[in-house]
């Protein structure tokens, strides 16, 4: 069998399906992602009772920061102000 010719391709279930694309009707949410001055990254885990962004870092750079157990959630307010300078996983400001 040669598979360089096209006829030789085999064959299987060739249906056509028709895909239609419909834009949502809300913009969908994008999970914040933050690095704060010493290199860690910070993701978003949930988000407060009034929508406030909850943020994890998963693995911190320092060994005393490491703990047992998962990431105390914090707010991008309090990371600025203990972490600051802080960009977005992008490199936007």
């Amino acid at each position: 069998m040669d598979i360089t010719l096209p006829t030789n391709i085999p064959s299987g279930d060739r249906r056509t399906v028709r895909v239609e694309f419909t834009a949502p009707s809300r913009p969908v949410p994008v999970a914040l992602v933050l690095v704060d001055r010493d290199g860690d990254v910070w993701r978003q885990a949930g988000v407060t009772a009034s929508g406030e962004p909850l943020m994890v870092c998963d693995s911190p750079q320092a060994p005393e920061d490491r703990g047992d157990g998962p990431s105390y959630p914090w707010t991008p307010a309090a990371i600025v102000a203990w972490f600051s300078p802080v960009r977005t996983l992008g490199g936007a400001v």
